[in-house]
């Protein structure tokens, strides 16, 4: 019993270990290194000692039942995270509805330590239930002469362990601190980031304390020093909107607004994605463009971020899902005020991630789900709206899309969506029109639905220019994160030419298109919730930087680094910022960013 819990334990080390950079968070030291060994040994001893207590003739059944379900858990964490790049959290399991229906693409990175770990115990199941069965009887009594000193063995170990651990945690440092989110002790006790919090609890102590954690948020939430904290950020890092060279360059022009499904910068060429190649190539191109996932679906993050400036949170319910936020300040509502008729779309069900309620609690007046207005009967029900051509090309749906007033369409797109095989529904409905042979099945599913987003732009272009309204349009086309669908991700490093991080596969297309921009690749970096700032000052547009986690790209405050949800960061050459300043701002930035959603703190 004990081999078996103690192996899971020790993988899910390893596998942490292998996903974080030790050497960055000043972890490789001997106290941090067995950190997990003193939590792991007094849940292991603490589940054996409860064993312990149930009648003998089911000692084996309850532990075969408690093993298949550490099992099972520490199989669905390497997995989500070989998909996600974290392990999940308690808030994370409002999403399983929506993650169901990809559930095929978990199995597109298994991890081989994860399968021979998890195998090993269930061998260890089946020779415990062998020799549980030809155990003789006639010990029995011996045993429970010794039952009381085993079980008071067993209580000083458990506890001994556990103040070992904590002792080895070390003291707390100052909060907003940059060392903060490198500290074992305040990991710990913030459990903000999953990784490093794998790393210092360990297996059986991260998900204990996960839910320990959730259930204290709950009812501690003090939205009163969270409301301090944004004063005391804002204090520090507030910044006045000044204008510059770029500001109102697309004033009161129409807003096409297409988030790119799984468009990632590796198969924009002119064989798959020449109309976006040619985008990239004649309007403003954002080369170094960054899109962190931060909680929530990767989608739903980032199409969070491009309507808010914000990256979602981890709470009680999904960010889709909490109804009592201020969006006064979100894209479609500034624009609504700014006399636009603001409208989102999508293929999918409207029910899928809320949209039909979130978008309209964003701003926007109209949120049309082709999939729902087919089964309204108010589109052909014998298309597949599913593929992006397919919704373009369609009267009903172009012409809510458009319209003749001045207006704002945010659109989330489909046809690039995973899983890549030759049973993908969108993918059997398309006629390919990528060259089969140079490239392996997978790349080639991955590639003709891409073609198939690119075909949208191309049709959509077609007809602005058809009916003259090309040049009253600018479009924005931002990528919702990297294909972590694709189930060879060190060949998509390769292709990406980076190495097989997580922060740099993040890097994916952002282009912001109007006939009448002079074209230019700017190499600023930048993250996704920098677009929508960007976006307003080029459209004129008047705004509060404070309102946003964001800064204008061309704004002399934007800071030069992106940041990520587990504290780490990239910057540029550019950037003249210390580590430590940074560190310290991207913690404000996170405590700031949570305080905002949990505390409506812009709410009337």
């Amino acid at each position: 019993m004990f081999v078996s819990l103690f192996s899971i334990s020790m993988y899910a080390d390893i596998y942490t270990r292998s996903i974080l950079d030790i050497d960055s968070f000043g972890f490789n030291v001997f106290n941090y290194r067995i950190l997990w060994i003193g939590f792991s040994l007094s849940w292991i001893l603490l589940i054996l000692l409860l064993i312990y207590f149930v009648p003998r003739e089911k000692r084996v059944k309850v532990f075969s039942i408690v093993n298949v379900f550490m099992a099972a858990l520490l199989f669905s964490q390497v997995c989500y995270v070989q998909q996600l790049g974290k392990f999940m959290i308690v808030s994370d399991l409002f999403l399983a509805g929506e993650g169901l229906q990809y559930i095929k693409s978990i199995f597109l990175n298994l991890n081989f330590g994860m399968i021979f770990t998890v195998l090993f115990s269930v061998f260890c199941i089946v020779v415990l239930n062998v020799l549980d069965y030809r155990l003789q009887k006639s010990n029995q009594r011996a045993i429970q002469k010794r039952s009381m000193l085993a079980i008071g063995i067993l209580i000083f170990l458990i506890f001994g362990f556990r103040l070992i651990s904590y002792g080895m945690l070390g003291h707390n440092v100052e909060d907003n601190n940059w060392q903060e989110n490198y500290n074992p002790k305040n990991i710990y006790n913030n459990f903000t980031n999953p990784n490093s919090a794998m790393f210092v609890s360990g297996f059986y102590e991260y998900h204990v304390r996960a839910i320990f954690k959730y259930i204290y948020n709950l009812v501690t939430l003090d939205r009163a020093a969270m409301r301090a904290n944004i004063d005391q950020y804002n204090a520090i890092y507030g910044t006045t909107r000044a204008d510059n060279e770029y500001t109102g360059v697309l004033k009161d022009k129409n807003v096409i607004f297409i988030m790119m499904e799984s468009i990632d910068s590796w198969i924009v060429d002119e064989e798959t994605m020449p109309t976006l190649k040619y985008l990239m190539n004649t309007g403003l191109n954002f080369t170094n463009r960054y899109s962190p996932f931060f909680n929530g679906g990767q989608t739903i993050n980032s199409e969070f971020a491009l309507n808010t400036g914000m990256y979602a949170i981890s709470d009680k319910d999904t960010i889709y899902d909490i109804d009592d936020v201020d969006y006064s300040h979100s894209l479609a509502s500034i624009l609504k005020n700014h006399g636009y008729k603001v409208n989102s779309f999508h293929a999918n069900s409207g029910y899928f991630y809320n949209r039909i309620n979130f978008h309209k609690r964003l701003g926007y007046e109209n949120h049309y789900s082709a999939y729902d207005l087919q089964k309204e009967g108010k589109l052909n029900k014998h298309k597949n709206y599913f593929l992006d051509s397919e919704f373009i090309e369609d009267d009903t749906l172009y012409e809510y899309f458009t319209g003749n007033d001045k207006y704002l369409s945010f659109m989330t797109t489909y046809s690039a969506h995973l899983d890549y095989t030759l049973e993908n529904k969108v993918f059997k409905s398309i006629n390919p029109k990528v060259d089969k042979r140079r490239y392996s099945e997978e790349e080639f599913v991955y590639r003709t639905l891409a073609r198939d987003t690119d075909n949208f732009l191309n049709i959509l272009l077609e007809k602005l220019e058809d009916e003259g309204k090309l040049d009253d349009v600018v479009l924005v086309l931002a990528s919702d994160h990297y294909s972590y669908g694709y189930s060879d991700i060190d060949y998509v490093a390769q292709k990406k030419e980076t190495i097989n991080d997580r922060k740099d596969l993040q890097k994916t297309p952002f282009v912001i298109w109007s006939k009448d921009l002079q074209h230019q690749d700017i190499d600023t970096i930048l993250d996704t919730a920098d677009i929508l700032p960007t976006l307003f000052n080029l459209l004129g547009v008047e705004y509060d930087p404070k309102y946003y986690m964001g800064e204008d790209v061309f704004s002399n405050n934007h800071d030069d680094f992106v940041w990520f949800s587990d504290g780490t960061y990239i910057k540029s050459k550019e950037c003249l910022l210390s580590n430590e300043a940074i560190l310290t701002k991207i913690n404000y930035n996170i405590s700031k960013n949570k305080a905002i959603l949990l505390t409506n703190y812009y709410g009337k």
